[in-house]
Formats: C-alpha cells, structure tokens, sequence
C-alpha cells in the first residue's frame, strides 16, 4: 500500500512537471516572437498563412479542368426536320463508350394531316452507324451503317466513303461513294421471296459555295437494274438559318425523269 501510494505521487509531480513546462514554453515562444510594442519581428517567419484555408496554395492532387476542345462530346444526338407539306421527322440516338463514334438509335417519320378520308400512319426504323478512322486510309470520312425498318419489311448495310478537297475562291470539292446492300425480310410463312438481296452503289461530287450553296451529281446503279441513273441537286440555304430549298432532278431505272422542288426546316440538338 505504501509502494502504491509513492508510485502515484511520482506520477503526479511528473504530469504538473510536464504541464509547466510545456505552458512555460509556449510562453517563452511567444515573447520571442513579439517585439516590445507587441508586434511580429520582420525577420521572423509568417506562418498565418498556413491556417488560412482561402489562401493556401491549390491543392497537387486535385484534378485540374482540361481544355474545353477535349471535352466529351454528348451522350445524346437527335434532330427535327419540319417540311413544308406538314410532315415531320425526328432522329433520337445514344453514343456507345467505345473507341470509335459509335452510335445507336431510332428514326420517326409523322405524315401531313391526311386529306378528309384518307388515314396518315406514322413510320419508324432502328438504325446504328460506327465512324471508322478515314485519315489512315487517306480519307475525310467512313462510316458503316445498318438499318432495320419493319415498315418496308428490310435490313440494310452500308458503308459511305467521301474525302474533300478545298478550291480557290473559298470553294470546296467533295466526292462521295457509298455501297449497300439490302435484305428482305421473311415473309408471313417464313419463306423468303426470290430476289431478296439487292446490291447497290453511288457515286457523286459535291460543289459547295460560300454563299451557303450546294451543288451535286451523281448516279447510282442496282442489281436490279440494268442502267445508270443519273441524278442532279442543288440547294440553298435561307439567310444563314436552318431553311433551306432543295431541288432536284433524277431519272429513274425504266427512264422517266422526275423533277422535285423542295422546302425545309432542320434543327439538330
């Protein structure tokens, strides 16, 4: 009992020992640092700064914004095209994280209000595209797309190829290729009809001005075809905005000429 006693009056006097010298200390540091105005010596070190988080330094390990250039693009793409019969047609689709521009959607197509007894019915199609790197092959553009449109009862693969080259005046040369090939859907029985494959190919050259104007030619061949046919487009765009005229005159396989005129509105989001 009287071991214990001592060995908790030693541990007593250690603590107030170790307190008093500690608030001795701090005390001795403080008058160091003042002056006899009570003022920090010049020559003595500002530490404040490091207890003021607003004017620390930033932190190291922060991850710092990149450039606004490097900035994924959106998850989302669509677009809306109102023509000037009433009709309209809507584009939705979602990018995939792949290493290419990989992209998955759906296409809309609402008719003009339908005549007194007559019905509209609206059409739609699933469709997918994948941007293949152009610049090795020495190419601006191509792309690989596939389409399914239950209302036409087909499947389509394609592939566009297309590479521009600038002109004096500002003009610029595009030419364009593309290569499809199109599959009929079963019929009701299961059994496919005869000549449900159909391989197709175009080729044209684009004139753009800068006057917002477009010129284009081309022609286009079939396998159920047994002739080119040739077909010519301009277009104009209204007062830099998203209307636009288009028109066009094309031959068909039997060599009837069709002649269109058109007026647009587009707005891509």
């Amino acid at each position: 009992m009287h071991h214990a006693r001592v060995a908790m009056l030693c541990v007593g006097v250690c603590a107030g020992t170790l307190i008093a010298g500690g608030t001795c200390a701090q005390s001795i540091a403080a008058d160091a640092v003042l002056d006899a105005a009570g003022a920090p010596l010049a020559d003595t070190p500002d530490f404040s700064l490091l207890l003021d988080p607003a004017t620390n330094t930033p932190d190291r390990r922060a991850p710092l914004a990149g450039p606004s250039y490097l900035a994924a693009p959106p998850a989302t793409v669509g677009s809306r095209t109102d023509k000037a019969d009433g009709s309209v047609t809507l584009s939705a689709g979602q990018r995939l994280p792949t290493p290419w521009d990989a992209k998955v959607g759906v296409d809309l197509a609402a008719p003009a209000a339908p005549l007194p007894g007559q019905t509209g019915e609206d059409r739609g199609s699933g469709w997918a595209n994948v941007a293949v790197p152009a610049a090795p092959i020495g190419l601006d553009k191509a792309t690989i797309d596939a389409r399914v449109d239950p209302n036409a009862d087909q499947t389509k693969l394609s592939t566009a190829l297309s590479r521009s080259v600038p002109v004096i005046g500002g003009l610029s040369l595009t030419l364009q290729n593309a290569y499809s090939v199109t599959q009929s859907l079963a019929s009701p029985s299961g059994i496919p009809g005869p000549n449900t494959r159909v391989y197709s190919g175009d080729g044209g050259v684009r004139l753009e001005f800068p006057s917002a104007t477009a010129l284009s030619a081309g022609a286009k061949m079939s396998s159920t075809g047994e002739r080119l046919t040739p077909s010519l487009r301009a277009e104009q765009k209204l007062f830099d905005s998203p209307f636009s005229i288009t028109g066009t005159i094309s031959q068909r396989p039997t060599g009837e000429t069709d002649r269109s005129i058109m007026a647009g509105f587009k707005r891509t989001w």
